[in-house]
């Protein structure tokens, strides 16, 4: 039980890390952007997403891979938690300025994304049934 809450856990603490290592990127590839108290354009924005998706599959497969069994049910978890602090973090920031699909872009690609990292995750031996999807 105590390995299953860390890998969760620990795979959504990872999510946040690489999200936050992702901002000096975002910041060269378009400079002035992400300065404080300026709204991004849509551009950036967009970048900031797509870097969030391609986070967000490779910590649910992290999650999937490393929890002791029934990665679906952790995965789900990490799902939930991740909706619920996205859910947290758009209430306060919705009447900020920013493009209101920025703050909904993140909390309704994050499921999808978790789906994603999950099916990689599940796969072992690098080929997997194609009626049932499993390995």
């Amino acid at each position: 039980m105590l390995k299953s809450v860390a890998v969760v856990i620990g795979s959504y603490l990872l999510s946040i890390v690489l999200v936050l290592l992702s901002d000096p990127l975002l910041s060269r590839l378009f400079p002035g952007d992400f300065e404080k108290g300026h709204i991004p354009s849509n551009a950036a924005l967009a970048a900031s997403t797509a870097f969030f998706v391609l986070v967000s599959i490779f910590c649910a497969w992290v999650c999937a891979r490393f929890v002791p069994s029934r990665a679906g049910r952790h995965v789900l978890w990490f799902c939930i938690l991740g909706e619920v602090m996205g859910v947290a973090a758009t209430i306060p920031n919705w009447s900020k300025g920013w493009p209101h699909w920025y703050w909904l872009s993140w909390p309704l690609s994050w499921p999808l994304s978790c789906w994603i990292g999950l099916l990689l995750g599940q796969r072992r031996g690098g080929h997997t049934s194609a009626v049932t999807g499993q390995a």
